[in-house]
């Protein structure tokens, strides 16, 4: 009896220590996370990491906040039904998380770095940097071409990866291009979404996605300024005849609170909007991956020159 409970103690370590050997390191934002085997089940801490595998053909095991991807994400790749809702993204269940018992959590660390520690006695957690630092001050399209390829190889998913970023650079070129042709490079284009709560018209600068992909265009962004730590910044009435003779693109619904900016005699008066140089655009989520990027291209594109420009 003893021999044999020696036995299963040895073959124990034994298989300890082959995983430990075979164990694959990746670097994430919060450290190095370990990988014996391709994860199967995977949480999504956030709405980013959510397109991130759903575009990578996975997808997640559950999801915080799956009320708020359907909307503000704009549900593109759409989130499938059965998908375990996992709380707010801020707070989310650590009840659920462990039964939801996944092999891997993907989330960011400006929400997530508190909660890391327990995190990680759920599941191997890997965190990713979303908005600019100290150390980092390059905008998002930057970041989240690195924060995707990282996933990607966690999931031995490069090569797919790889192609759709390689797509994405060909469509700001073509776009680029477009917009060479009808003579608006240079010219000043200030994006804004109006998001409620009383912050009145959200404004995205330099290091944003929305801004990344303004400068890719040959564009000039109307608005730098952001919130510290922040990529967007919010404006009032009275500082909108800042943005000057800029063109507004103005991305999803105009609602409640809005309205009362959009009908205001400032805003009738701006250089945009008596020229017909306000456009709209659907839903866009300004923290996606490349196929996010990819809708924010076409969109803004489109409506600044047209469909069959």
């Amino acid at each position: 009896m003893i021999g044999r409970v020696k036995y299963l103690v040895l073959s124990s370590v034994l298989l300890m220590l082959i995983s430990a050997v075979n164990a694959d390191e990746y670097l994430h934002d919060y450290g190095l996370i370990e990988l014996s085997e391709k994860p199967e089940r995977i949480a999504a801490l956030n709405w980013t990491q959510a397109e991130f595998l759903l575009s990578l053909g996975i997808t997640p095991a559950g999801l915080t906040t799956i009320k708020g991807y359907r909307y503000w994400q704009s549900n593109n790749p759409p989130i499938p039904d059965g998908v375990i809702e996992l709380g707010h993204r801020a707070e989310p269940s650590m009840e659920e998380l462990w039964s939801l018992k996944p092999d891997l959590i993907l989330g960011y660390n400006w929400r997530h770095g508190r909660l890391y520690e327990r995190l990680e006695k759920i599941a191997p957690t890997a965190l990713y940097k979303q908005y600019p630092d100290a150390d980092d001050s390059g905008n998002y399209l930057q970041r989240m071409r690195d924060n995707y390829l990282r996933v990607a190889e966690l999931l031995n998913r490069t090569e797919m990866a790889e192609q759709q970023l390689l797509e994405l650079d060909v469509v700001l070129a073509e776009s680029r291009r477009r917009i060479e042709l009808a003579g608006l490079s240079g010219s000043k284009v200030m994006v804004g979404k109006f998001v409620g709560m009383g912050l009145g018209l959200r404004t995205f600068g330099e290091g944003s996605l929305a801004g990344a992909i303004i400068s890719e265009l040959g564009l000039d962004n109307a608005w730098v300024k952001t919130l510290p730590g922040r990529d967007f910044s919010h404006i009032d009435l009275m500082q909108l005849p800042f943005v000057g003779s800029a063109s507004f693109l103005l991305v999803g619904d105009i609602k409640g609170e809005a309205r009362t900016m959009t009908t205001s005699a400032v805003w009738q008066q701006m250089p945009a909007v008596q020229e017909n140089r306000v456009y709209r655009t659907p839903q866009l989520w300004g923290y996606g991956g490349p196929l996010s990027a990819r809708r924010m291209v076409e969109e803004f594109v489109n409506q600044l020159i047209g469909e069959a420009g």
